[in-house]
């Protein structure tokens, strides 16, 4: 819209420095009316500066009683003078000192107790361990051994298998306290390895399974030679035909009873045959009918 110049008493360039005035007058009016929070931004930038103060010397502080701390666990308060090492039997204490690196003289925080557990079932005859700090300077290590269930003939001495398959230990003579398994035709067997014939192998761990439920099983000899036609010897001498794998675990549930009621009737029936390859039809036959 065209300007007009309606005083014509006024010049423009004066009627312009009017305008302008006016708008500085209404804009300081504006910042006086709505810009109250001015001084109260004013104050409040203090106090967040405050804030940024604090906090820093709050992670100081922090940090100093860290660094604090970590010198005390590691002063000489806690250096580990006695070491306690509790079910050790079988496992010479030495090899398990050996194995876990632990003695007298160590920091007690430095010994990690997962770490030290996983170096502890490296050695094949510990089943677990349990590690407890008796603070300040003394350390109690719980220890379970396992123990064998059967033992196996190899090259002149015998290896003793654990419940889990593993071989934990040499017997130079066989005491007739625990199974003895036959037939294991190839593989190199040591302590801290299973059994390398595997086909055999499985078998022979339902074996160790039923071994573990029922450790009264008179098992005097597992001989796995054939797999197809697995033979079982009692204590008392009875002779057992088991078939191949199928359905093992039935079978030697059906062994387990038959026994215990052959048992109840006479000892000397026990001196026999047990067909047990057809798990719903099995056959004793006393040796004396034979």
């Amino acid at each position: 819209m065209p300007f007009h110049n309606a005083n014509p008493g006024i010049k423009i360039n004066d009627r312009f420095l009017i305008v302008m005035g006016v708008q500085q007058m209404m804009q300081r009016k504006q910042l006086t009316q709505g810009g109250s929070s001015s001084p109260q931004t004013r104050e409040v930038e203090p106090s967040h500066h405050k804030k940024k103060k604090g906090l820093l010397l709050f992670i100081l502080l922090l940090a100093a009683c860290t660094l604090s701390f970590g010198l005390f666990l590691r002063s000489s308060l806690f250096t580990l003078e006695r070491i306690e090492i509790r079910g050790l039997d079988k496992v010479p204490a030495e090899e398990f000192r050996r194995t876990t690196r632990l003695q007298e003289g160590m920091n007690i925080w430095s010994i990690n107790p997962p770490l030290f557990r996983e170096k502890a079932l490296a050695i094949p005859r510990v089943q677990s361990v349990q590690v407890e700090r008796d603070l300040p300077a003394a350390l109690v290590v719980h220890v379970e051994e396992k123990c064998p269930a059967a033992l196996v003939s190899y090259h002149g001495y015998y290896l003793e298998l654990a419940p889990d398959g593993t071989f934990i230990g040499i017997q130079n003579h066989y005491t007739g306290d625990l199974p003895l398994i036959n037939g294991l035709l190839w593989g190199q067997m040591d302590v801290g390895s299973s059994i390398p014939d595997r086909p055999r192998g499985e078998i022979i761990e339902v074996f160790l399974e039923a071994l573990a439920e029922r450790p009264a099983l008179p098992l005097a000899e597992i001989n796995v030679e054939n797999p197809q036609q697995i033979t079982v010897y009692t204590w008392e001498g009875m002779e057992v035909w088991m078939g191949g794998k199928h359905d093992l675990a039935r079978k030697i549930d059906l062994l387990h009873s038959i026994y215990i009621r052959l048992k109840q009737n006479r000892d000397e029936l026990l001196a026999g045959c047990l067909d047990l390859r057809v798990v719903e039809t099995p056959v004793f036959r006393p040796f004396r009918d034979q």
